[in-house]
């Protein structure tokens, strides 16, 4: 179990060994409404998820007008095309996305801790600090491998995620492979802030490993939260003949 912790902004505390659900969904899906994630916020929090993490100004208004659990809020830039997010930066690529999900109300901002270049050109220690300094938030970075996880840590970042694991031009593996298990692991051993699991999450036996390799929280989204990419996989279960 990862104990470390961070007095610096008490929220980070709430999460220590807690299930974070991502409430999200993309553009055009059934799902893509403040209310409905709102809904599914709240199915959640009555399944025992501790925290939230939200894309969107309004759905992060919508839930934080319903819950006082800790919020990790980011911006997903819509001008970056699925093809390119293996080399651009689309989660609060700029200080003025993390303004706009300071003032809807989350509690923690994730960014994009890859050090890529960014879409107003500041650094990732020029875009910690302005939000340590101008936003009094705490600061995520999702990154994907260990050498960023260092260098967050290094720029001031207040926890580490492994969200971009596969999702990068580094590390990109195809959708159906797991977790980034080995590299939480080796992060809960060179870092002094906490390290979140996220991404590519289907199992409960995935949790109990994360937490046993020593996971500050784990973050399940698309397994809770995207029923059509839950269908998708038992329809792909099917025998062909």
């Amino acid at each position: 179990m990862q104990t470390k912790k961070n007095f610096t902004y008490p929220i980070i505390e709430q999460l220590q060994r807690a299930l974070i659900v991502s409430c999200q969904a993309s553009l055009g899906e059934p799902l893509a409404s403040p209310e409905h994630i709102q809904a599914l916020a709240l199915s959640a929090i009555n399944g025992g998820a501790a925290g939230l993490r939200l894309e969107g100004i309004e759905n992060i208004k919508a839930v934080r007008a319903v819950t006082k659990l800790p919020i990790i809020g980011l911006s997903k830039a819509k001008t970056v095309k699925e093809s390119e997010k293996l080399n651009k930066v689309y989660i609060t690529a700029s200080f003025a996305e993390a303004q706009d999900l300071a003032n809807a109300g989350c509690d923690i901002i994730a960014i994009d801790g890859t050090g890529r270049p960014r879409a107003d050109n500041l650094s990732l220690e020029q875009t910690i600090g302005h939000i340590h300094q101008q936003l009094s938030k705490a600061v995520l970075a999702d990154i994907s491998t260990v050498e960023e996880g260092i260098n967050a840590q290094k720029y001031g970042a207040n926890l580490v995620s492994t969200t971009l694991y596969g999702y990068t031009k580094e590390t990109e593996l195809p959708p159906e492979q797991g977790p980034g298990l080995e590299l939480l692991k080796e992060l809960v051993q060179r870092l002094e802030i906490p390290v979140i699991l996220e991404g590519r999450v289907w199992y409960p036996d995935e949790v109990k490993k994360a937490f046993t390799y020593g996971a500050y929280a784990v973050a399940v989204g698309s397994a809770i939260t995207r029923p059509e990419l839950i269908t998708k996989r038992f329809v792909q279960a099917i025998p062909k003949s």
